[in-house]
């Protein structure tokens, strides 16, 4: 691609046709030899006044957990743009810890979050906003104001927004990053900043969390309901267990998880953790969704089914060759069927076929409830016939002649490789 002195654009065809798929309005920022053009979409995201690009990249090739842990070391000050889609969120670095994080999701402001904890009311909010509009304070500055949070409240309100917020975009896989060096006499905010390390300790934690509560619960939206059992003495005086008690006395009909976070007012992560306690507990049950209609896998997932099929046929031969086909079949049963297999609900009624093959119409029924449900179609799959197949090779390495197995397991790897 050629640049003239008058700034005029000569694309060449690979650079006309990379353009070409993301069209829209960009903000052009010089980088020493270098010339970065970030999308500019009204929501003040690009650089500045005084502000200079420092550094940008790829967050699928710059994980935002290391990203953030070198930029605390560093003790770096600036704006971090973070941007997924048409989400943008900001993160506000004073000397490597957190200043504030911003966002252009109505749901993420820190009014909205306040009803949510239940601090303020919705008119209280309405109210504030259209006085913050007229008068240009900030709404935490109203609310001080008007007395209706005092400073203790709105301080601990916000260091919980910025736990969620950061938490929630720590797990980002895909979109960009961008660095922005502060203009000279950029006010900061009156309020400390939160420790770089204690924010990236706490989004490992609760992703670590969250993995487990996705098995049972797939997203706030899953619904659950009271069972019929009657909650034990232990669990009315654990003190650990007051968000699953206040969400138990909360759900007096169906609800979703997001419902219940709103009810007791608690962040989505705490109603997720009370509803998944409640689930160990016996008390209450998940909402099976009904699919009045035949699933369709998309086309990318029929193909990972194919995938695994074919490395549970070569497992299926293998046995077959060393005469090992009853006992290895009998545990593959027991495993497809046992109540107490996380993904025993995308298994059900399943069963391999005479070349080991898993059938791919009966996983796509279950799969559909399951979609109803919240779960994430591919990772569904990924997960449940990657463990199936660990399962598998753990069996025959009781059934198989070592040297047999362990040519097994890299025929096995070629095949999985091709998911990649």
């Amino acid at each position: 691609m050629q640049i003239d002195k008058k700034g005029a654009l000569s694309p060449d065809a690979a650079a006309a046709t990379l353009l070409g798929q993301g069209p829209g309005k960009y903000a052009v920022h010089r980088a020493g030899s270098l010339v970065v053009m970030t999308l500019d979409d009204g929501t003040g995201g690009v650089a500045r006044d005084g502000e200079v690009l420092a550094l940008c990249g790829d967050i699928g090739a710059m994980p935002l957990l290391g990203l953030m842990n070198t930029l605390g070391q560093n003790r770096e000050t600036g704006r971090v743009l973070l941007k997924q889609g048409p989400i943008e969120r900001v993160v506000l670095l004073a000397h490597g810890d957190v200043a504030s994080i911003g966002s252009n999701l109505p749901g993420d402001r820190l009014g909205v979050f306040l009803v949510r904890l239940g601090k303020i009311s919705e008119e209280a909010l309405e109210e504030a906003q259209v006085e913050a509009q007229r008068t240009g304070k900030r709404m935490g500055q109203v609310l001080l104001a008007r007395g209706i949070i005092d400073s203790h409240q709105l301080w601990r309100a916000i260091q919980e927004q910025i736990t969620e917020l950061f938490a929630d975009v720590m797990q980002w896989e895909q979109g960009s990053f961008t660095l922005y060096r502060l203009a000279p006499g950029f006010p900061m905010p009156s309020t400390p900043p939160l420790p770089m390390q204690h924010l990236l300790l706490e989004a490992v934690r609760r992703a670590d969390e969250m993995s487990v509560f996705r098995v049972r619960i797939p997203s706030a939206a899953a619904r659950v309901r009271r069972t019929a059992k009657a909650a034990s003495a232990s669990f009315e005086k654990d003190a650990d267990l007051e968000f699953a008690r206040r969400a138990l006395a909360a759900l007096t009909t169906e609800a979703s998880v997001a419902d219940i976070a709103k009810a007791i007012h608690v962040a989505a992560f705490d109603a997720t953790r009370a509803v998944y306690e409640l689930m160990k507990q016996g008390l209450v049950e998940l909402v099976k969704a009904r699919v009045d209609h035949g699933y369709v896998l998309r086309r990318e997932d029929e193909q990972k089914v194919e995938i695994f099929n074919v490395a549970f046929r070569e497992i299926h031969d293998e046995v077959v060759r060393s005469g090992q086909l009853v006992g290895f079949s009998a545990g593959v049963h027991k495993y497809l069927h046992d109540p107490e297999q996380a993904f025993r609900d995308f298994f059900d009624g399943v069963a391999p076929g005479s070349t080991g093959k898993l059938p791919t119409d009966m996983l796509a029924r279950n799969l559909g409830a399951l979609v109803a449900e919240g779960h994430d179609a591919s990772t569904v799959i990924i997960e449940a016939l990657t463990e199936l197949t660990f399962f598998m090779l753990f069996q025959c390495s009781a059934f198989l002649d070592a040297e047999v197995d362990e040519h097994l397991g890299r025929r096995v790897r070629l095949i999985h490789a091709s998911l990649r």
